[in-house]
């Protein structure tokens, strides 16, 4: 969940639980229905329980989780005073995590009012934890907010600093069918506590994916609507290739409809065409069309004129690197312009138009923004069979170009012109030349070291699935390795426990490449724009949803490195044979009553390459008065005699190590036995920096006691300071402790 809306919900659990005691729980038949088949289930983001203690009531199997011990304290009380026990029931997690769950846990899962709050780059991320808890067959219901008066359009919060992420019920939906749900029942309620301005989509959906959906659209535009040209199939084949590749560019309008930017179709077109008008033999596109006739095309002569500019100069191939790396020349650029004009021109005025009859009855066309719509449920069509589809369009394109010209083109000579591409070979020589340039590389799948001579580069998405040569998708690999993966998906394990090597190799890219890497980056970003800043985040979760839909409707065969378990269930440690099933260990609350997942210890010999990669040393317990166990104060040679900890692939690193904190100076910021991870420095990085200090009673050279704290410091002294105000400050002069850091806090687990 979003930190200040958690942050939100931690400070105003007393008063929400108060305020939803007071109204009538308008979803309890639903959840009584819904879950008429189902046992064992998840509440997630079960807030005050109130949900929670109805399905405890009517004699589920229930759970519950939610980011804020806070709100779980409130659903303690509320679960109790129903005359329910909560011992075990209520675990700290959050979307999109989930991870002390395993796999198929559960029959049925509840998510009310939880995904709004997620940022957009973790919704698929927190769709898939969904997934992976729920058996086939199992249930899911999901309520989100319709529209909400009350939240501010451009920052999407509230007045409480809630992020509302807008999830109209088309984009909700094709969010879960894209890995495998099916909706059963959706209808939108008013809000249960009368606010005005907001109301709620609710929709149970089904993990079940053998379902069919209607598809008689689709097939009766390709297959019987009339044409006497190739812009209808070259339109559905664009619109299906963009389904696939690049869905974010869709925007879901609250009408239910669809919008594809025009120029996004006319690129696609544009490389579509370029091989058959280039062509030695003339190849009609329309009914009558003769070479060097009037009645030619609209794009011909445009396309033509680019073409010829190019002809000598690396033709398609070599428009494309131009284009890609910013390098056209100004008369490329204006043919370009004017091209890409008359091919937006066409597609809206004749496919766009005629599809399914005629007069905008299948597509729209908004000048506004230049944009094709669609409903969205054709949307939705195009994005779960748009593979089938793209292959229909191009036998069926041959086809038809066979009927117009009227056997004078073999169907076979027009397929090898729309499978076309640009040579492949300019990309992968740049990401080549980039990484033979590094004075370190590593393995980006195994992080072995790679020799000079020893690496390949490696399509992440395989180009036998794609076809992409883009800079995000080339990685330098051990060519064993590489052998080994071939035309298979990596996990979506292996991509997460490898993603801050895939980053930095981006990093280093878009610093040398430049434009060349961030137009193809652009491309599965869609309509989140790539910035100078914080891109990373955004672009890697694009990076590990096309390999999840990519698998999932394609059935791509997934692959792992030979001796490693890296399969789902997400987020295990991959070192182990066995997954993990989380003891529960208490928290402190009045009520020791919250239970969550003890995250994965293990002795150093199992941890194996995994050091300072997915694994920290853990030096034990440490509050003031306490022993500092395990790490002397300048190295981390002993490491290795220590427990170690499974943590995100993003913290692990050389110089870092964790520790359980075992008292309350902290709170309520550290509370007592959470997992922190720190990284030795000897001097604070900022001011009021939490560090570990060492703290000395004696004098000069004598022996101290270790401590979380937060410290200042002036020309004198060190200042150390708790979070806890019953915990006076330490002040020591510098002349009695030079260097007192031990190491800075990096990030809570």
């Amino acid at each position: 969940m979003d930190s200040e809306t958690s942050v939100y919900y931690s400070q105003n659990a007393s008063r929400l639980a108060e305020q939803y005691a007071t109204v009538v729980h308008t979803l309890e038949d639903c959840l009584t229905s819904v879950f008429a088949r189902s046992q064992k289930i998840l509440d997630v983001g079960c807030g005050t329980g109130r949900d929670l203690s109805f399905l405890l009531g009517i004699g589920k199997d229930a759970y519950g989780v939610d980011p804020s011990r806070e709100m779980l304290v409130a659903a303690h009380q509320v679960i109790g005073a129903r005359g329910f026990s909560s011992e075990g029931r209520l675990f700290v997690d959050s979307l999109p995590d989930l991870s002390q769950f395993v796999e198929s846990e559960f029959d049925g899962v509840l998510c009310s009012a939880v995904l709004m709050h997620l940022p957009e780059e973790e919704l698929f991320d927190a769709v898939y934890a969904l997934r992976r808890i729920l058996r086939p067959g199992g249930t899911l219901l999901v309520s989100v907010p319709v529209a909400r008066s009350d939240v501010d359009p451009t920052t999407r919060r509230d007045v409480g600093g809630r992020l509302f992420t807008e999830l109209p019920a088309p984009k909700l939906h094709l969010l879960f069918e894209r890995v495998g749900f099916v909706v059963r029942e959706s209808e939108q309620v008013e809000d249960s506590l009368g606010r005005d301005g907001i109301s709620w989509s609710i929709t149970e959906f089904r993990l079940d994916e053998s379902a069919d959906r209607p598809l008689h659209l689709v097939e009766s535009i390709l297959s019987r609507d009339k044409k006497d040209a190739t812009y209808k199939l070259a339109l559905f084949r664009a619109l299906a290739e963009i389904a696939q590749t690049q869905h974010h560019l869709a925007a879901f309008t609250h009408d239910g409809k669809v919008k594809i930017p025009v120029q996004a179709i006319a690129d696609k077109w544009l490389m579509y065409y370029w091989p058959i008008f280039e062509s030695e033999q003339f190849i009609c596109q329309r009914t009558g069309e003769k070479q060097g006739a009037a009645n030619g095309v609209a794009i011909r002569r445009p396309l033509l004129a680019l073409i010829d500019c190019f002809r000598s100069s690396g033709g398609m191939s070599g428009f494309h690197a131009g284009l890609n790396s910013g390098k056209l020349s100004q008369e490329a650029k204006t043919l370009w312009t004017q091209a890409r004009s008359q091919f937006q021109s066409t597609i809206h005025t004749m496919p766009v138009k005629h599809a399914g009859g005629g007069n905008y009855s299948v597509f729209q066309y908004d000048p506004a923004d230049k944009s094709v719509c669609m409903d969205s449920n054709l949307w939705r069509e195009l994005c779960l069979t748009g593979s089938w589809i793209q292959d229909a369009t191009i036998l069926r394109w041959a086809e038809l170009t066979e009927q117009l010209s009227k056997g004078a083109v073999r169907a076979s000579t027009v397929i090898d012109c729309l499978l076309a591409i640009p040579d492949p070979t300019r990309n992968v020589n740049d990401a080549k030349g980039y990484y033979s340039k590094l004075a370190e590389r590593v393995c980006v799948w195994s992080g072995s070291p790679l020799s000079d001579g020893r690496f390949v580069i490696d399509h992440a998405m395989p180009f036998s699935l794609w076809r992409n040569n883009e800079l995000w998708n080339l990685f330098p690999a051990d060519s064993a390795i590489n052998n080994s993966k071939s035309d298979k998906l990596p996990t979506y394990t292996i991509l997460n426990q490898r993603r801050e090597a895939i980053i930095g190799y981006w990093q280093g890219l878009n610093e040398a490449l430049g434009e060349q890497f961030s137009r193809g980056a652009q491309t599965l970003l869609g309509r989140d724009s790539f910035e100078s800043q914080n891109w990373e985040n955004r672009l890697f979760s694009r990076f590990v949803e096309v390999f999840e839909i990519t698998a999932a409707q394609r059935g791509a065969p997934r692959w792992e490195i030979a001796g490693a378990t890296v399969s789902s269930p997400v987020f295990m440690n991959t070192g182990l044979s066995m997954p993990y099933h989380g003891a529960a260990v208490k928290l402190e609350t009045d009520e020791n009553c919250l239970t969550q997942s003890e995250p994965r210890i293990v002795r150093f010999l199992e941890v194996g390459n995994g050091a300072f990669k997915t694994h920290l040393p853990i030096v034990g317990a440490l509050a003031a008065g306490q022993p500092f166990h395990g790490l002397e104060t300048s190295n981390l040679d002993d490491a290795s005699d220590l427990d170690w900890i499974e943590v995100p692939a993003r913290l692990a690193r050389e110089r870092r190590f964790v520790v359980r904190v075992a008292g309350d100076s902290m709170e309520p910021f550290l509370r007592i036995g959470d997992l922190v991870v720190f990284e030795f420095h000897r001097s604070p990085r900022e001011d009021r920096q939490i560090v570990i200090a060492n703290i000395p009673e004696f004098g000069i050279g004598g022996h101290g006691i270790e401590a979380i704290k937060r410290v200042r410091q002036d020309a004198e002294n060190w200042i150390f300071q708790s979070e806890n105000s019953s915990y006076p400050d330490f002040v020591i002069p510098k002349n009695v402790a030079d260097h007192p850091i031990l190491g800075t806090m990096v990030e809570k687990l």
